[in-house]
C-alpha cells in the first residue's frame, strides 16, 4: 500500500503543478464518471446465461450459484474496501480492480474456449470479477461524493447513474454480430471476455490517475473552499495540491470512534435488514431476466433479451438521476428524503408482483441512489466509505439468498410458470416488509431530532 500511495502522491504532485485546482477536480470527476460508465459488466450476467446453459450445459441452479458468488465478491468485501479508501485513498481500490478484472476475464475466456464446465472455476473468477467491480465503482463513487459534498444527491446519483447506464450500453454493444456465435443468437463468450479484459486494463490505469488526484485528505475531498486559511497553506499551480503529511494514515477525524458508534446504532441494523429484503429480489430479477423471459414467454410479449436488459437499465439510470436531483431539492427545502425511498420501494412491490420490467428498473435504480444519500446524511459523508461499505453486505446476502431460491424454483418439477409467479408474490411481500422497516428507522431518527440534509 505504501508503494501505491507513493506513486499516487507523485502523480498528484505532478498534475497539481501543471493544472489548476478547479480543473483537477473536474478532471477527476469526469474520469470517475467514465470509470463508472464501463464498470458494470457484471450487470450483464443474465446475457451470459443462455450460453452457459446451452453450450456448457449448466443448470439454472448452477448458474445462480455462480451469480451468487459474484454478488458475494462484489458486496461482502465492500466494508474492507470502504475502510481502505477512507484511510489510504481511492487509488488503492483502482489498483486492485486491474489485478482482479484482467486475469479473471482472461481465465474465463480460456475456460470457455476449452469447454470447461466445472462451475468451481467460474465461481472463483466471477467472485473476483465482483470484487474488481466494487473496487473500480466504489473508488469512483467515493471520489465524486467527496469532491462535491454540498451536492450529495447529484454527486452520488451521477456516478451511480453512469454505473446503471453501463449495462444499457453493454447490452446494446453485445448485440453486435462480432460477439455472436456463427448462425446463432448466443454470445461468443470467448470474444466477450477477452474484450472486457482489455477494456478494464485501460480503464483501470485512467481510474488510478483520477483517484490519485483526489487522495483522501480532508482539505481536498471536503469543501475545499472552506479550508481554514490560517492552518492550511495557500494552493497555487506551483504548489502541492494538498498539505504534506504522513502517508501511512489519513483517517477522517475520529474515524474509528465514529465508525464503532455507527455499528452500535440499532437504526443502522434496521436499515441493513430493509436493504436485504428489497435489493435481494431486485438483484435476483436482474441476474435471472433471461430465464424469467424464457419461462414466462407464452404469457409475455416476446422481445429480444438485450432490449429487455437495456430497458431495465434505462429505467434504472433515469431514476438514479431523478432521485439524486429530488434528494438535493428535498434537502434545500428541509424535507425528509426518506419519503423518496418509500416511494421507490412501492414501485418495487408493484414491479415484483406483476413482473414488470419498468417498475423493477425504477426501484432498482432508486434504491441504490437514495440509500447511500441517506447514509451520508445520517452518519456523515467523510466516513461514507466505511458506513456505506458496511451496508453493502446486504446486497450480497439478499442476492445470494433470493438468487438461489429462484434457481431452486426454476429447476423444480411441475408448472414452471406457476412456480416463478409464486416466487414473485413472495418477493413482493419481502419488499413490503422492507418498507415497514424504513418507516421504523424514520421514526427513530425523528425522535433523535435527526435532520437528513
Amino acid at each position: 500500500m505504501k508503494l501505491i500511495q507513493n506513486v499516487s502522491y507523485k502523480i498528484k504532485a505532478y498534475l497539481s503543478q501543471h493544472i489548476s485546482l478547479t480543473n483537477l477536480r473536474l478532471l477527476a470527476f469526469f474520469i470517475s464518471l467514465i470509470s463508472c460508465l464501463v464498470s458494470g459488466s457484471i450487470l450483464l450476467f443474465t446475457l451470459f446465461t443462455p450460453s452457459f446453459h446451452e453450450i456448457l450445459g449448466l443448470s439454472y441452479l448452477q448458474i445462480n450459484f455462480i451469480a451468487s458468488l459474484s454478488a458475494g465478491g462484489m458486496y461482502l468485501c465492500l466494508p474492507v474496501l470502504g475502510y481502505l479508501s477512507d484511510c489510504y485513498g481511492p487509488s488503492i481500490l483502482s489498483f486492485l480492480s486491474v489485478w482482479f478484472f484482467v486475469p479473471s476475464y482472461g481465465l474465463n475466456s480460456y475456460l470457455i474456449q476449452i469447454g470447461n464446465n466445472n462451475i468451481i472455476f467460474y465461481c472463483i473468477t466471477f467472485c473476483m470479477i465482483g470484487l474488481a467491480t466494487s473496487s473500480l465503482y466504489f473508488s469512483s463513487l467515493l471520489s465524486c461524493a467527496k469532491i462535491f459534498p454540498k451536492q450529495k444527491g447529484l454527486a452520488i446519483s451521477l456516478p451511480i447513474s453512469c454505473y446503471g447506464l453501463s449495462s444499457l450500453m453493454g447490452s446494446q454493444l453485445l448485440k453486435l454480430k462480432y460477439f455472436k456465435l456463427d448462425n446463432s443468437d448466443l454470445l461468443n463468450l470467448v470474444k466477450v471476455f477477452n474484450f472486457f479484459a482489455w477494456l478494464y486494463l485501460i480503464m483501470g490505469i485512467f481510474s488510478f490517475i483520477s483517484s490519485s488526484i483526489v487522495l483522501v485528505e480532508q482539505e481536498v475531498l471536503y469543501d475545499l473552499e472552506e479550508v481554514d486559511v490560517e492552518t492550511t497553506p495557500l494552493i497555487s499551480n506551483n504548489e502541492p495540491l494538498t498539505p504534506q503529511r504522513s502517508i501511512r494514515s489519513i483517517d477522517p477525524p475520529n474515524h474509528k470512534q465514529r465508525y464503532f458508534t455507527f455499528l452500535k446504532d440499532y437504526s443502522a441494523w434496521i436499515i441493513l435488514i430493509s436493504l436485504i429484503l428489497n435489493v435481494g429480489p431486485l438483484e435476483s430479477y436482474q441476474n435471472n431476466l433471461s430465464s424469467i423471459t424464457t419461462i414466462l414467454e407464452p404469457i409475455r410479449m416476446k422481445s429480444n433479451l438485450s432490449d429487455k436488459v437495456g430497458l431495465l437499465a434505462f429505467c434504472s439510470t433515469i431514476t438514479r438521476l431523478i432521485v439524486g436531483g429530488l434528494s438535493d431539492l428535498f434537502n434545500k427545502k428541509k424535507l425528509n428524503s426518506v419519503w423518496i425511498l418509500i416511494i421507490v420501494i412501492i414501485f418495487g412491490i408493484i414491479g415484483q408482483w406483476n413482473n414488470n420490467i419498468i417498475f423493477n428498473g425504477i426501484s432498482y435504480g432508486g434504491v441504490f441512489t437514495i440509500y447511500p444519500t441517506i447514509v451520508a446524511s445520517v452518519w456523515g459523508i467523510d466516513i461514507m466509505g466505511s458506513t456505506w461499505g458496511s451496508f453493502m453486505v446486504a446486497p450480497a446476502i439478499g442476492s445470494i439468498v433470493f438468487s438461489l431460491f429462484y434457481g431452486k424454483i426454476a429447476d423444480r418439477d411441475g408448472d414452471s410458470q406457476t412456480n416463478v409467479l409464486t416466487y414473485f408474490k413472495i418477493t413482493s411481500f419481502s419488499l413490503f416488509i422492507s418498507c415497514i422497516l424504513v418507516l421504523l428507522a424514520l421514526r427513530i431518527w425523528k425522535r433523535r431530532g435527526q435532520v437528513l440534509v
